[in-house]
């Protein structure tokens, strides 16, 4: 490792895309037949380039993602493009890519789209309507119902199916629940509208157990489970999930610039911070996530076991608010300035959700690992100049 942040510097994220490409084929093992998978790329965008010839959809949720999309020459037809905020500019432009399928959050988005169609020439364009699941996302029963009425004079729109998703780290049995309302409204649907469909697009929010002490980067036990709901159903699905494919994915890399405490309070503080680290669920430093302490130099063994002090440490970062506790009770044996501690899992949304610009600390270099190699796709960059 420490030959990484040599090269690389540090804070570092590492990705590794041969392990995002088992982990595809490991689900794609345990779906049904009638199941295909859906890569929602805000988990980790920095993964589309390795995976753009997978056999999977990618969920795009903005013009800035759809963007990466075309940067990276990723196949319009894997792209489903979705997103509760979308302007008349992002779903004309989408159906002019020929996506493979546009997202109707609302009835406005559906008469984007109409807009797009008399305004473009024409061609097949699938569409999905997103139903709410009691949130900001999708569109009512009713406004369902309209936005079917309004798309059937347009001969070349096929209404794929239905969408539907209410959050992530969710428990087989509230999944269990939805699929049971989700198909009897779909099969309601068709029958009081006169509508052909067999496709629902679903993202289950498969839970990943970061705080666990078992590896949970081979535990398939709740997709398995998942798999058998749906597996006999009359309907197809697209599944879309992005937390539980890029997670066990990738490393944050961070060192350790100081060591400091009194008789009852042990600190270490390191050049990274919740700025970079954000595991879903993490409150405070009060949950404990995967991490490896590397030291810095070599210590003999004789001097080593007489010398080592094992002792609890608070993990604080680089940010002035006393909010920025990665590790609030990390059990560490003769820590010293310059060590390295590596947290894994790290492979969904840190990349992007951390609050990067505050403190003006620079954004981290990004590598990605193919197996034999490693390779840039981001250098470390400064973000003072956007504070200024």
């Amino acid at each position: 490792m420490f030959n990484l942040t040599e090269k690389f510097g540090s804070p570092l994220y590492i990705f590794d895309s041969q392990k995002a490409k088992n982990r595809i084929n490991a689900i794609k093992d345990r779906l049904p037949k009638n199941a295909k998978l859906c890569y929602a790329i805000k988990a980790n965008a920095f993964l589309i380039d390795s995976l753009k010839d997978e056999d999977l959809l990618f969920e795009v949720c903005s013009p800035g993602e759809l963007s990466i999309c075309e940067e990276k020459k990723l196949s319009s037809k894997k792209i489903v493009f979705s997103g509760v905020m979308k302007t008349q500019e992002d779903v004309t432009r989408a159906y002019m890519l020929s996506v493979n399928t546009i997202t109707l959050e609302s009835v406005t988005h559906c008469k984007y789209l109409i807009n797009a169609i008399e305004q473009e020439s024409e061609h097949r364009q699938d569409v999905i309507i997103r139903l709410t699941g009691n949130n900001q996302f999708g569109m009512s029963e009713n406004d369902v119902k309209k936005c079917i009425e309004l798309l059937r004079p347009y001969k070349n729109i096929r209404i794929r199916g239905i969408h539907f998703f209410t959050g992530t780290q969710k428990k087989l049995k509230k999944i269990s629940e939805e699929i049971s309302f989700i198909e009897d409204f779909c099969t309601k649907l068709q029958q009081e509208n006169d509508i052909t469909f067999k496709s629902i697009e679903y993202g289950p929010g498969l839970s990943y157990e970061y705080f666990s002490n078992q590896n949970q980067s081979e535990n398939f036990s709740e997709l398995e489970e998942f798999s058998k709901l749906i597996e006999n159903s009359k309907y197809d699905y697209v599944i879309e999930l992005g937390r539980y494919i890029a997670s066990p994915c990738g490393k944050y890399i961070t060192k350790i610039m100081d060591i400091k405490g009194d008789e009852k309070n042990h600190y270490i503080i390191i050049d990274g911070g919740i700025n970079h680290i954000n595991y879903y669920g993490q409150m405070m430093g009060m949950k404990n996530p995967p991490v490896e302490h590397i030291k810095s130099g070599f210590i003999e063994k004789d001097a080593g076991e007489e010398n080592s002090t094992t002792t609890d440490y608070t993990i604080a970062g680089s940010l002035c608010t006393t909010a920025d506790i990665v590790f609030r009770k990390l059990t560490l044996t003769s820590p010293s300035i310059g060590d390295l501690l590596v947290f894994s899992d790290i492979g969904a949304y840190s990349i992007t959700e951390g609050i990067y610009l505050f403190l003006s600390h620079p954004l981290p270099a990004v590598v990605m690992y193919d197996g034999k190699n490693y390779s840039v796709l981001r250098k470390s960059l400064e973000t003072y100049m956007i504070n200024s």
